[in-house]
C-alpha cells in the first residue's frame, strides 16, 4: 500500500484565494519510505492574492513565469502520476466496473487542501479517495491521549514538527511541507500508545 503525502500552497487562506503551487510524496505505507515526487507552480491571478500570503510562501514571479502550468494541466499531471500509486479499489455506482483511486494524507488536508485540490480537476475524473488521513487530526488525538505531557503553544506544521524533533526546512513551500507532514506521521505512529 502506498499513502500520498500532498500540499498546496496559496495565495491566501480565503476560499477566493488562488492556489498557487501543489505539491505531493508517495511513501511505502510498510517501510515509510519516499518513493517519488510531485511538484507544480500553478499558474494564478496575482491580483486576486493576499500578498503577504505570496511573501510567506515563497512565491518568486520570475520563477512562476518560467514553471508555472495552467491548474487543468497540474491537475492532468498528478492523475498520470498518482496512478500507480492508487490502492484502493472501488466500484462505480453507475457501471459496476471496478477501479482504484489513490489513498491520500496530509496536514490539515480535509478542510483547507483536499477542497482546493477538488477544485483543480474541475469536471475531471478526481483519482484520489476523499477520505483524507489528516495528521493534524491524528496530532490533536496523540495530545489528547496524553493528557501529562507539555503541548506545544499552537498546532502548526512547523510548531508541532518542532516539537518532536523533526527538522522543518523551507516551511510553507509545498514539497517541504509534505515531506515534513510524512515525518509527523511516522513519528506518531513510532510514540503511539
Amino acid at each position: 500500500m502506498t499513502t500520498i503525502y500532498f500540499d498546496l500552497e496559496t495565495g491566501g487562506i480565503e476560499p477566493r484565494h488562488p492556489s498557487i503551487q501543489l505539491a505531493a510524496i508517495a511513501v511505502d505505507d510498510a517501510t515509510g519510505k519516499e518513493l517519488e515526487a510531485f511538484e507544480r507552480k500553478l499558474r494564478f491571478d496575482e491580483a486576486a492574492a493576499d500578498p503577504e500570503a505570496l511573501k510567506m510562501n515563497h512565491y518568486d514571479a520570475e520563477v512562476w513565469k518560467r514553471t508555472a502550468v495552467e491548474p487543468a494541466l497540474a491537475a492532468s499531471d498528478f492523475a498520470r502520476w498518482v496512478k500507480p500509486h492508487s490502492c484502493i479499489e472501488m466500484v462505480s455506482k453507475r457501471t459496476g466496473a471496478s477501479y482504484s483511486v489513490a489513498k491520500l494524507s496530509g496536514y490539515n488536508a480535509l478542510t483547507f487542501d483536499l477542497p482546493r485540490l477538488r477544485a483543480l480537476f474541475g469536471t475531471q475524473f478526481f483519482p484520489c479517495s476523499y477520505h483524507v488521513r489528516d495528521v493534524l487530526q491524528r496530532a490533536m488525538f496523540w495530545f489528547d491521549e496524553h493528557p501529562d505531557v507539555k503541548k506545544p503553544e499552537n498546532l502548526k506544521l512547523g510548531t508541532v514538527c518542532t516539537y518532536f524533533g523533526i527538522p522543518i526546512d523551507g516551511a510553507h513551500e509545498a514539497l517541504a511541507d509534505v515531506r515534513a507532514t510524512a515525518a509527523l506521521a511516522q513519528k506518531l505512529r513510532e510514540v503511539a500508545p
